[in-house]
């Protein structure tokens, strides 16, 4: 759960939330998930009723996150762009939180800055995706509706006749290449307003004010500050989800491994401290958990390839190493 963002844990933040609840005790403590991002930590918390601080530096990801907090589903609705008004978005120079949402869920890679789909079949895929949203008011379960179904058939039978007509000039290559009905069958930005609309239901109490919200039996505080404001904090559970070592990213200020994980070592005299990353050059941590099913969706940075995520923790500072596929 949470936003469908770049670096987002939702693959594996149920599996994480399970370490830290199987492993830790959570009595007077809260988790703080100080490198928030899409907030796939922070929802999880609040589904298994963790009291959380959410904090990101970059106040767009923040201000993203609250918005669908506290935004229906008619405004979800309004999410999905063309390519055209994307494009018109993207260059616009003061842009709004709504601007951003909306780049967000209709990016490839949720990067903001590419459309999600190719030209040639944009305006097919925008179309189709409001059209089911018009005639069924749904997100989740859009291929069993009539409106996807007839579309699918439609664009099935225009497609057969292209790829016989490729056929005849002897280039099936470029057919398995360009898999026209696989680009059809899945409509990413429904998918990504089901997930936004998830993140929604989490709210269920407003509280007056800014923060903190209250869910349920949780509590959630948000807040734009970097690592260090935390530096005085005990007996609490830590979560850190920094930019990787090695790896190409678009954090908003560069990070100095060599202090940062300094501070690690020293906030975890006083507290729990757990660590993503594929991999950790500081020899002060080990790896204290695998989840080898989760592999970054986009490689980057040099050998990859073979990369995983694993949770770290400063050595001898109180978990048994396991393995979680």
């Amino acid at each position: 759960m949470g936003l469908p963002y770049q670096g987002s844990k939702k693959k594996i933040s149920k599996k994480i939330i399970e370490v830290i609840k199987q492993n830790f005790d959570l009595k007077d403590k809260k988790v703080y998930d100080i490198f928030g991002g899409g907030g796939a930590i922070t929802a999880e918390c609040l589904i298994n009723g963790i009291p959380v601080h959410y904090n990101d530096l970059d106040s767009t990801a923040v201000g993203m996150f609250t918005k669908v907090l506290y935004s229906d589903k008619e405004y979800l609705k309004t999410l999905i762009i063309s390519r055209e008004d994307f494009f018109k978005l993207r260059d616009k120079e003061n842009k709004t939180i709504d601007d951003e949402l909306k780049l967000l869920v209709n990016s490839f890679g949720n990067n903001r800055k590419n459309y999600l789909h190719n030209e040639a079949i944009s305006d097919i895929k925008y179309n189709l995706a409001k059209d089911i949203i018009d005639n069924h008011d749904v997100f989740n379960g859009y291929i069993q509706t009539y409106t996807y179904k007839k579309a699918f058939a439609d664009y099935k039978s225009k497609d057969s006749k292209r790829v016989q007509q490729l056929e005849c000039l002897g280039q099936l290559q470029r057919v398995q290449q360009l898999e026209c009905l696989g680009q059809l069958q899945r409509v990413p930005q429904l998918e990504r307003l089901e997930q936004l609309k998830k993140l929604q239901q989490l709210s269920q109490t407003e509280s007056s004010g800014n923060r903190p919200y209250r869910f349920g039996n949780s509590i959630l505080s948000i807040s734009t500050e970097p690592y260090q404001y935390f530096s005085d904090l005990t007996n609490q559970i830590i979560y850190l989800d920094p930019p990787y070592e090695n790896t190409r990213h678009n954090y908003k200020v560069a990070l100095n491994y060599s202090d940062f994980y300094d501070w690690c070592v020293k906030t975890a005299k006083d507290n729990i401290v757990l660590l993503s990353s594929y991999e950790i050059s500081d020899n002060r941590f080990e790896c204290v958990f695998e989840f080898k099913k989760a592999r970054p969706t986009f490689q980057s940075g040099t050998g990859s390839g073979g990369k995983y995520e694993k949770l770290f923790m400063v050595k001898g500072t109180g978990c048994d190493n396991d393995k979680v596929d």
